[in-house]
């Protein structure tokens, strides 16, 4: 097999797999939500904010320096899987010894047993055979494909089974633990090979994963310093309707948006030495996703509420509320994904990390200026969103500083979008009316048909009034290659 029709493979079992692994992790969120309480959910989200910033806290980056190295001996796997389970131990055990401080940190009192069981999936999971790293930088996906799909199976089966007999947040943590021994045990079982402890080269890994951890912990920070916020201020109740809102807002953009934009790294390290060209690329990636998620963001502001009453049920009303606030993050997060893309791609790091300080900074302040002007959780929600378009505005404007040209055609693309999702949400809430004047006429009702009725009447205004402003648009730069991909887009569908 060519490398190539190798590495075509290998991406799509490894799409294939992330996939899968979020429906199945979707769809357990639907059914858990009508089985538990929101109380359960904060529970469980402050838990796992505590045991994920540890687990960042304690990433050697021990995936991305196996697959960096241009030669991988024997001595360089043994260290990496080493110091990934030396590290995740002494993380366990931290973790044990500081539950009641962090519990009594984040005023959640009833989670200290919770982190204390829950940390034990850290060192578990680092059991895992070091073979899978050598699966992966060979792009054997294969294996790993059906053994990531096995546990997500496991996890499932367990985590329902359990809720519906416990009622409580016991069962996410039950789901894991058991979904993580069958993953160590499955993994020696398919790709058996024994693992030896080394640590003698050790200084050239902890040397090439300083940085990387550095910078994750300050994304991790910026990324959940909200939720945070809302753990310490609010009771778990509040918690977790904050918690599965902002999950919800973020699922187009994890399952749609994420994978379509991956592959653009790859052509942005191709042309990252011409400039020019270079930069209008990244312009009109960043004006695609306002095409992508500015509608979404409107019409979820207008039928938000609606939406949770029939994807979660009546007792999520307050994630209603703060889901048609937190919709708005999935607008600033497509760009920032893009520049992030566009900063490693042009090898500045430093930039990035810099980008996240200020970023973590901004968010700090605005939420603390929420909290004591107005106190409210929708209010914290809200200061979320701006502070994020507020910095996300300004690296677009450092970026394209000496493009001013293509800088105003983002902002004016953008704002045309905009426009065109208003007037989509204005008419179909409009149809709406209609629709609900006929069903109590005729008897047909119901939120279920509603939403759809609105989806559609939306989306044909929507795409009707985009296909005008791309047309208006493509004799600029970006609207040019933007005309081009729609109607390479057209002759495929």
């Amino acid at each position: 097999m060519s490398a190539v029709r190798l590495l075509t493979r290998g991406s799509l079992l490894s799409a294939s797999s992330k996939m899968f692994g979020k429906v199945i992790g979707f769809a357990s969120t639907l059914i858990l939500a009508r089985l538990l309480t929101p109380e359960d959910f904060g529970l469980i989200a402050a838990i796992s904010i505590v045991l994920y910033f540890f687990d960042v806290f304690g990433n050697a980056a021990t995936e991305q320096y196996v697959m960096q190295k241009r030669r991988l001996l024997s001595v360089d796997l043994q260290t990496a899987w080493t110091i990934n389970l030396l590290l995740k131990c002494l993380i366990f055990f931290v973790l044990l010894v500081l539950a009641p401080w962090i519990a009594e940190l984040m005023r959640q009192p009833d989670i200290t047993l919770g982190i204390a069981v829950s940390a034990l999936v850290l060192p578990v999971m680092a059991l895992k055979s070091p073979s899978l790293l050598q699966q992966k930088r060979h792009i054997r996906y294969e294996g790993l494909f059906w053994l990531a799909l096995t546990e997500k199976l496991i996890a499932f089966g367990v985590v329902i089974s359990t809720a519906v007999v416990l009622r409580n947040y016991w069962a996410f943590i039950f789901a894991d633990l058991i979904s993580s021994v069958a993953g160590v045990l499955l993994s020696y079982i398919w790709f058996y090979k024994r693992p030896r402890m080394s640590i003698i080269a050790w200084r050239k890994q902890l040397g090439f994963s300083s940085w990387m951890i550095a910078r994750n912990i300050i994304g991790y920070l910026r990324s959940q310093i909200d939720t945070v916020f809302v753990s310490r201020h609010y009771p778990a109740d509040t918690l977790g309707q904050y918690y599965l809102s902002r999950d919800l807002a973020m699922i187009p953009g994890h399952y749609l948006l994420a994978p379509a934009i991956e592959p653009v790294l790859s052509a942005f390290r191709e042309t990252a030495k011409n400039d020019s060209y270079f930069l209008q690329q990244v312009a009109s990636t960043i004006l695609i996703t306002f095409i992508f998620t500015l509608p979404i963001a409107f019409f979820v502001s207008a039928y938000g509420a609606k939406i949770t009453a029939v994807v979660l049920g009546s007792q999520w009303a307050i994630a209603g509320q703060l889901f048609s606030i937190l919709i708005w993050l999935l607008v600033y997060w497509g760009a920032v994904y893009v520049l992030e893309l566009v900063l490693i791609a042009t090898e500045k790091l430093r930039t990035l990390f810099i980008f996240d300080l200020i970023a973590l900074g901004s968010v700090l302040i605005a939420l603390t200026l929420a909290l004591e002007l107005y106190g409210g959780v929708e209010a914290l929600a809200t200061a979320r969103v701006l502070a994020g378009f507020i910095t996300t505005g300004l690296i677009i404007v450092f970026i394209f500083r000496q493009r001013v040209g293509l800088l105003l055609e983002i902002f004016g693309g953008g704002t045309l979008v905009a426009i065109a999702s208003v007037i989509s949400v204005e008419q179909s809430v409009v149809m709406v009316d209609y629709f609900n004047s006929f069903a109590r006429l005729t008897g047909v009702s119901g939120l279920i048909a509603e939403l759809l009725f609105g989806g559609i009447a939306f989306a044909i205004v929507y795409i009707s009034l985009l296909v005008v402003i791309i047309r208006f648009a493509k004799n600029t730069r970006i609207g040019a290659q933007i005309h081009g991909v729609a109607g390479k887009l057209t002759k495929v569908l």
